[in-house]
């Protein structure tokens, strides 16, 4: 097991830098809904409004255009394969429980 004890910074060779701190040991999404949570995703917020039901969560709902659009590679599934594990990331679950 990994123990930080001090504040370092890492610079990632594609951009952008990620900072291990003391103390944190998680990262999450704080107060975004599930139903909000396609609306992060600028690729999959263009076909807001399309879907077949107002409530899609973009998964084996019928006439989704966020599948449809993943189907003609208009969204590139890594981009939805992360939105899928975001969604269903049990981290959720402490999201909801300590802030709500």
């Amino acid at each position: 097991m990994h123990t930080t004890t001090f504040a370092e910074m890492f610079e990632l060779d594609f951009g952008g830098f990620i900072i291990d701190t003391p103390g944190i040991k998680g990262l999450g999404l704080v107060e975004i809904e599930d139903s909000e949570l396609a609306d992060y995703f600028p690729e999959m917020l263009a076909f807001k409004g399309q879907c077949k039901f107002h409530n899609c969560k973009h998964l084996n709902e019928p006439k989704c255009a966020v599948k449809s659009a993943l189907d003609t590679g208009e969204i590139h599934l890594i981009r939805y394969d992360s939105y899928i594990s975001i969604l269903e990331d049990d981290g959720n679950q402490y999201r909801e429980s300590k802030y709500h």
